[in-house]
């Protein structure tokens, strides 16, 4: 293994979170001042100013608000807080094995809220007095039930049979965006599973682990999946940090996960891609100290490994913590724009070359130098001669795609070009060609159509 993993453009730019802080200020304050309707139309802004508004009625003491499949009612007056989310319908057959799994979710998996069976209804359920709806306590068990309902519908819809009482709003991904995250999933595949079988044969298994973890989460940054693929991929993500298992165990589940997502139609792909509306986000919104001390030991074994210039292990163990960043995060613009920008320009480099651009953004990071960060100071040092370079090929593909993407979108006729490439493409990943054949012809295709 000669080069960093590629970097593929995520389907939405920015991550950052739209929650308001000060929101969630005034939210606590009128809470303490027994100002409890005030309390709870700020935990509302401080979620989604337009709320309130958008789906809440004129006396502002109901409001039902979409979260994928289930929509949150929420009722408040000056005496009580009631909400409800009713959940999935039960099945004619099979009703026991997903009882059984629902009485593990009230007494295991949530700690406020409830769900109850209700005329062959499965239910969400809260109720307390008005004068017990601490911000933080609400947002907590708003989240809870959001969470379970949105983790829980796909799968007891797929394994039991359940059927969604509320249809979600979805919005598809558009063709293209399909075509180019089914593509990039293959590259990601197959990136993947050679460096396996690179590290394989010496039985290095902490590499290996922290390939297949990163590319797992790098195929969540960018292709950003719903439905029961979503939860397929935070299992198997979580899998990958199981202590009761040895290690070899542990990566070989890992590499199925890999082979499957690499066999995956893209019809099969497409099924879960798509926008849907939220109450709470999936993510929490990042703060650059705590990402630093998430940082912090890695930091640590990052710099003594650029030291003694073993920049594979130092860009492995990078990679891995920058995804990591984004999957647990709805990242901040500041610290999004240094580590996106990193991953681009290291995307498929020599590992001497992707080290430094990726070790730069980390230090920026930690030492709070976020508007200072400029990697193009380690281009001008490193590239005053063009290096014919595979990775680079291959990033510059990705670039040329979204920029055919967008002009074939704009109507500038590329049809001709794509289908080119697509034929390419196909050669490429059946083996046909090596990749070394296939970045040369898109580079003359480029130059053809392009000029570049």
């Amino acid at each position: 293994m000669k080069q960093n993993l590629t970097f593929i453009p995520p389907v939405i730019a920015s991550t950052e979170s739209k929650l308001n802080t000060e929101a969630f200020d005034t939210s606590v304050e009128a809470f303490e001042n027994q100002e409890y309707l005030k309390s709870f139309y700020s935990l509302l802004d401080y979620i989604n100013g337009e709320f309130r508004t958008k789906y809440g009625n004129v006396q502002g003491n109901e409001f039902h608000i979409p979260h994928g499949s289930i929509v949150v009612n929420i009722k408040l007056d000056n005496e009580k807080l009631s909400i409800t989310a009713p959940f999935v319908s039960l099945p004619e057959k099979g009703r026991i094995p997903l009882l059984r799994q629902v009485a593990g979710l009230n007494f295991n998996a949530m700690d406020l809220s409830r769900i109850y069976l209700k005329n062959n209804q499965l239910t969400f359920e809260y109720t307390c007095p008005i004068q017990l709806i601490n911000p933080y306590k609400i947002y907590y068990i708003l989240e809870e039930i959001c969470h379970t309902g949105d983790k829980y519908d796909d799968e007891f819809e797929t394994k039991f049979d359940a059927q969604r009482i509320y249809e979600p709003k979805i919005t598809p991904y558009s063709a293209a965006d399909i075509n180019r995250i089914y593509k990039a999933l293959q590259i990601c595949c197959k990136e993947c599973l050679e460096a396996i079988k690179y590290f394989e044969p010496s039985r290095k298994y902490g590499y290996i682990w922290n390939i297949i973890d990163t590319t797992m989460m790098k195929f969540m940054y960018f292709a950003q999946p719903q439905g029961q693929l979503l939860n397929d991929m935070q299992k198997a993500i979580c899998a990958m940090d199981r202590e009761d298992l040895p290690l070899p165990e542990i990566v070989a589940h890992g590499k199925a996960v890999i082979e499957k997502l690499q066999q995956m139609s893209k019809e099969e792909l497409a099924e879960n891609l798509y926008y849907v509306e939220t109450f709470i986000p999936a993510k929490r919104r990042s703060n650059l100290q705590n990402i630093q001390e998430n940082f912090e030991d890695s930091y640590k074994k990052i710099s003594h490994y650029m030291e003694s210039e073993d920049y594979m292990t130092a860009c492995i163990m990078m990679l891995y913590k920058f995804y990591e960043m984004y999957y647990y995060n709805n990242l901040q613009e500041d610290v999004n724009k240094v580590a996106a920008d990193a991953l681009q320009k290291s995307s498929a480099q020599p590992w001497e070359k992707a080290a430094p651009i990726l070790y730069a953004a980390m230090e920026a990071i930690m030492e709070d130098e976020l508007d200072e960060y400029d990697s193009d100071e380690e281009d001008d040092e490193e590239d005053d001669e063009e290096e014919e370079s595979n990775g680079a090929d291959m990033n510059q593909y990705m670039q040329n795609i979204q920029a055919m993407q967008q002009q074939m979108m704009q109507g500038k006729g590329m049809q001709d070009y794509l289908q080119q490439v697509q034929i390419l493409q196909q050669q490429m990943l059946s083996g046909q060609i090596s990749v070394e054949e296939y970045t040369a012809k898109v580079q003359k295709l480029v130059a053809k159509n392009f000029g570049n």
